[in-house]
């Protein structure tokens, strides 16, 4: 198995951009992978901070991966491995053990990666584009992420932006003795937006929640406690809002400086910008009683959590690293199961099967791969 990815590790929010797929567009590239392979067996991982491609061949294949990408980018393929890392074998399997189990994400122990892994697996199941390794793989990952989340903390202390925002929202709200307070967010159709919303609809404030939707967007469709206003009419909502979150890609300010304090009275007020760049004009922090927070503070809180969680990590990778030995020392019995010889009059005199199915189950990855390779010479030395 072999992965090329592209990830928050290597590349910044607007170069990863450019390499997310679509629906569509994963088949074109699997449809185009078809040229050079026979029957393709393909995985292609996009989550807003990765795109992963996992292929099961025997071919070198990185090439003709780097070459169909710039195809689709637009980028060089010098351009593009700057930007990309490369497994294979067991550090491909690696690789995907620790995403799945939320060891490679920017929030350590995130939950969601492990639901994306497992949509994306069981799509390309569905399309009948997986063979032995990738199936073993994946499924052992998501079992292993599972094990790791049932028997360690990591997931206990695991944060997101959205959940760090609402707890300072409900801060604000118990403090200010806000009885129903009034919240806008902007963004709403986006990944945190939505997830804000459903955050604060699961923390029974008594909340009055606008959120904004631009009028050539797509539709969004939420409870009656969530009413949708036009985006361009955000600062007509304005003067009856306690808190607003903003968390949008655009390139300008959604709420600046001159037409908010045109609208707002002296009450105090929060502002929370989780965007990157800024949604919100920094001069907002110098009107009277409104207080702004910044995804710069939330990102320090991660940090500082991701430290916390430090030995919870550790007992993790005690699992990850139990069953990635077992994930090896199976693709290493069924690759040799197709290799070995079984008619050789050697191992006659008793079921090599049996015996090398022993001996995975005694042996460590490495020591069981040099019996492999020792049965795979002597049969080769007979023939």
């Amino acid at each position: 198995m072999k992965c090329i990815s592209i990830s928050f590790k290597t590349a910044p929010e607007n170069i990863r951009n450019k390499f997310a797929f679509t629906t569509l567009e994963k088949e074109n590239f699997i449809s185009q992978l078809g040229e050079f392979l026979s029957d393709v067996k393909c995985i292609i991982l996009a989550t807003c901070n990765r795109t992963e491609i996992y292929i099961e061949s025997s071919k070198g294949i990185f090439s003709i991966l780097e070459n169909l990408l710039s195809k689709k980018t637009g980028f060089s393929v010098s351009e593009i491995r700057k930007y990309a890392r490369y497994y294979e074998n067991q550090g491909a399997v690696e690789h995907i053990f620790k995403v799945t189990c939320g060891l490679d994400s920017i929030i350590v122990g995130e939950n969601e990666i492990l639901a994306q892994v497992k949509q994306t697996y069981l799509e390309a199941l569905h399309q009948k584009r997986t063979g032995y390794e990738l199936n073993t793989s994946f499924l052992s990952a998501l079992s292993c992420a599972k094990k790791i989340k049932t028997q360690t903390e990591i997931s206990k202390s695991a944060i997101s932006y959205a959940t760090l925002a609402c707890s300072e929202i409900k801060n604000f709200v118990q403090e200010n003795n806000l009885s129903n307070p009034v919240i806008m967010v902007i963004g709403a159709s986006g990944k945190i937006g939505s997830s804000i919303i459903r955050n604060l609809l699961n923390k029974n404030l008594n909340a009055k929640i606008y959120a904004t939707q631009r009028s050539h967007g797509c539709a969004i469709n939420y409870t009656q406690e969530v009413e949708l206003i036009d985006y361009a009419n955000r600062f007509k909502y304005l003067p009856n809002v306690d808190i607003v979150i903003s968390a949008t890609k655009s390139p300008h300010y959604t709420i600046n400086y001159d037409d908010t304090i045109s609208k707002i009275s002296s009450k105090k007020m929060l502002f929370i910008d989780l965007a990157s760049p800024y949604d919100i004009d920094r001069e907002i922090s110098k009107i009277e009683n409104c207080n702004l927070i910044t995804i710069d503070y939330f990102k320090k809180l991660v940090e500082d959590n991701n430290e916390k969680k430090e030995k919870a990590v550790d007992d993790a990778y005690d699992i990850l690293n139990q069953e990635l030995q077992k994930i090896y020392k199976n693709i290493i019995y069924h690759n040799a199961l197709e290799k070995i010889q079984f008619e050789n009059p050697k191992f006659k005199d008793f079921s090599l099967e049996t015996f090398l199915y022993y001996l995975k189950d005694k042996l460590d990855a490495d020591s069981f791969a040099n019996v492999i390779h020792l049965v795979e010479k002597e049969g080769s030395e007979v023939g």
